[in-house]
Order: C-alpha cells, then sequence, then structure tokens
C-alpha cells in the first residue's frame, strides 16, 4: 500500500528532475562555451563537456530540491559561477584568475541574452500562464537565447577575441 503511494511521488519527482536537467544542462553548456571562448585556451571538447554536464546536473539537481523554497536569484547566479570555476580550475581549463574572469563575463553576457530573451516575449505577447504550464512552449521560448549564446562563443572563439593576451598576440 504504502509503496504504491510512493511510486507516483518518486516518478514525478523523475519526470520534474529531467525537466530541470534539459534546461540547466543546455545553460551550464552555452555559459561553458562563453566562459572557455573568453580565456582564449585553445578548446578541449571534453573539459567544456564533461565541466558543463556536471555544473548542469548539479544545479538541476539544486532547483528541483529547492522548488518551493525558490532560489533567490543572486544566489543561483553566484552559486553557479562558484560551480563554475571550480570545475574549470579542476579540469585545468586556465589558470585560476583566468577562469574567475572568464566565468564572470559569460555570465553577464549570458544573462544579457536572457533580458534580452524575456524583453523579446513580453513584445511578443507571450501568455505568461501559457509559458509557466507549457514545457515545449518554455523550450520554444529558450531556444533563441541557448542558439544566442553558442554562436557567440563560436565567433569570440574563431575571431580569437578573448579577455587576455595569449601568446602570439602580444602588442
Amino acid at each position: 500500500m504504502l509503496a504504491a503511494n510512493i511510486n507516483p511521488l518518486l516518478s514525478e519527482a523523475g519526470l520534474a528532475w529531467l525537466k530541470s536537467l534539459v534546461f540547466s544542462l543546455s545553460e551550464a553548456t552555452a555559459i561553458g562555451a562563453l566562459a572557455y571562448s573568453l580565456t582564449g585556451e585553445k578548446l578541449v571538447w571534453w573539459k567544456l563537456l564533461l565541466s558543463s554536464l556536471i555544473t548542469g546536473l548539479v544545479m538541476g539537481t539544486v532547483s528541483v530540491i529547492l522548488k518551493d523554497q525558490m532560489l533567490p536569484f543572486m544566489i543561483h547566479v553566484l552559486l553557479y559561477m562558484i560551480i563554475s570555476v571550480i570545475l574549470f580550475s579542476v579540469f585545468r581549463l586556465a589558470i585560476f584568475w583566468r577562469v574567475l574572469t572568464a566565468v564572470t563575463f559569460a555570465m553577464a553576457i549570458y544573462l544579457l541574452l536572457e533580458f534580452l530573451n524575456l524583453g523579446v516575449r513580453y513584445l511578443c505577447h507571450m501568455d505568461l500562464n501559457q509559458y509557466r504550464e507549457s514545457f515545449s512552449a518554455k523550450i520554444i521560448c529558450f531556444l533563441p537565447q541557448f542558439f544566442s549564446a553558442l554562436l557567440l562563443a563560436y565567433v569570440f572563439y574563431r575571431r580569437k577575441i578573448n579577455l587576455f593576451i595569449t601568446k602570439g598576440k602580444e602588442v
């Protein structure tokens, strides 16, 4: 009897976690790509993907656990930055100060893209009730922000636009 009552709760919690992971993994990948491109270091795919995967898993789990308490925005951003800096430092993306600076700038750029995305939704008269209730509407609204961040990261990386003077670029 008790197992019958717990099973739907577990499946609902698992579904909530999977939905959260869709956004947190892709957001971590976009922020990670921006940060990586801003360091000026040569891209090592496994470092970017593994650190983004771990960051996304941690932030997705935290957001599901604290769903009812709604993590304050500034604490969410700081936690995201701390986790990203630690993981990029562990994976030796670059030296600590470069990682810290790049992650800070990447977060600022990503938050600007998120703000612009919210503005576009407002200007397009997006029904917020539909957005809250519909998982597909959330994905559709999130995609421009995600692809814009990846496109910026790609342009920064290919054009060698970064925050630091790297070997061969001395003035």
